[in-house]
């Protein structure tokens, strides 16, 4: 009997999801401590078809609770993907500039982040051409070892969550704001990324602990790369219990505030209008 369950908190499915035509979807998993988000693309017609959000149990380990959730799920276990995406919400993470990145200091990049054991931990990175940058992550080998042990026919591409934010973000840019902020909360805290114009000038990540600790992350970000101060452009994506709560602060300090959308180009059935257009943008930006 498993000891390990797994509790779903979200479940939103397009009912033209065809188990026959799995060979042209894409399955996704973001990856975090406490939660699982899951969500399945048709990549020939941009359309999402499934998405899920799965709170872990706490008593098991990340490889417990997605080999809870492969038992349980009928497409998930599939035999047949020939795509999956793996992203980790983790702080294991540095961005360095293109022009001075060296692949054979991913671990010592990672480092400069967040401690990390080259016993334990594996490394990748990812370029950000149109930014210029590169992300070097790293995250537990057992996880990769599980995805190939569960899908030992489809290619796996691995990756952390900076770069399907900043990857969705860069074309919902306050392009006419010389300087301008933006902000992702989510169960792990909250991605915060500054612009000079459509130039990344900082991007990072924190944990907080409330509406003011917030306020005080996204100030001192700013403050980093811009003299605007409280009139910088912020634009906020993440999910609802979370910007409905902090809402109202950010917009007692911040003067120009607005909420964010979801990512142009994807076809999505109104199913999934239970979620807000705000909410879970990187997640929808992996198309």
């Amino acid at each position: 009997m498993r000891s390990t369950n797994t509790q779903e908190i979200i479940s939103i499915k397009d009912e033209r999801l065809d188990i026959d035509r799995i060979g042209q979807y894409r399955l996704s998993f973001f990856i975090s401590q406490s939660a699982c988000e899951i969500s399945i693309f048709d990549i020939q017609k941009k359309q999402l078809l499934l998405f899920e959000y799965r709170a872990f149990d706490e008593q098991g380990s990340t490889i417990d609770n997605l080999q809870a959730i492969y038992d349980d799920h009928i497409l998930v276990a599939a035999g047949f993907w020939k795509e999956i995406h793996v992203y980790f919400r983790n702080k294991q993470f540095s961005l360095i500039p293109f022009p001075v990145f060296d692949k054979k200091l991913l671990s010592a990049y990672v480092r400069l982040n967040e401690p990390t054991d080259p016993n334990e931990d594996d490394y990748h990175f990812k370029i950000l051409d149109d930014l210029g940058m590169t992300v070097a992550f790293g995250y537990p080998a057992e996880i990769r070892e599980w995805f190939k042990k569960s899908y030992p026919r489809a290619a796996l591409y691995f990756n952390h969550q900076s770069v399907a934010y900043l990857n969705g973000i860069k074309n919902q840019l306050k392009t006419k704001a010389t300087n301008s902020l933006y902000m992702s909360l989510n169960s792990s805290g909250v991605q915060i990324a500054g612009f000079n114009l459509s130039r990344l000038a900082i991007y990072n990540q924190f944990a907080f602990s409330d509406a003011n600790h917030l306020v005080k992350l996204a100030l001192l970000t700013a403050k980093q790369f811009s003299d605007a101060g409280q009139s910088i452009p912020l634009l906020i994506h993440g999910t609802q219990d979370l910007v409905e709560t902090y809402m109202p602060t950010l917009k007692k300090y911040f003067s120009n505030v607005e909420l964010g959308q979801r990512p142009s180009g994807l076809m999505i059935h109104p199913v999934f209008n239970e979620l807000e257009t705000y909410e879970y943008f990187d997640v929808f930006s992996n198309l």
